[in-house]
């Protein structure tokens, strides 16, 4: 499996995420690690924590949106909260 693949399994399988974080050797289907195997997993992990801490933000933003209480409230509860009538 290249970079692009493992990145892809561990964002969508969190099982194979925490097999790859507990024993890389067996994610990636090796029965010892090398340097080479080592810096690929690290590479991986870090890519996946940074795009997990993106999509966090990302969802953050879409739920805090329009002045509501993490965007949840419905548009006459916010204009009641805000002093205005609700339709």
């Amino acid at each position: 499996m290249n970079k692009q693949d493992l990145i892809k399994k561990a964002l969508t399988d969190p099982s194979f995420r925490r097999l790859l974080e507990t024993q890389p050797a067996k994610a990636l289907g090796v029965t010892t690690m090398t340097p080479e195997n080592s810096t690929l997993v690290k590479s991986v992990l870090d890519q996946v924590k940074a795009v997990n801490s993106k999509l966090s933000g990302v969802a953050d933003q879409l739920l805090c949106a329009n002045d509501g209480p993490c965007g949840i409230a419905s548009p006459a509860e916010r204009a009641l909260k805000k002093g205005g009538r609700s339709a």
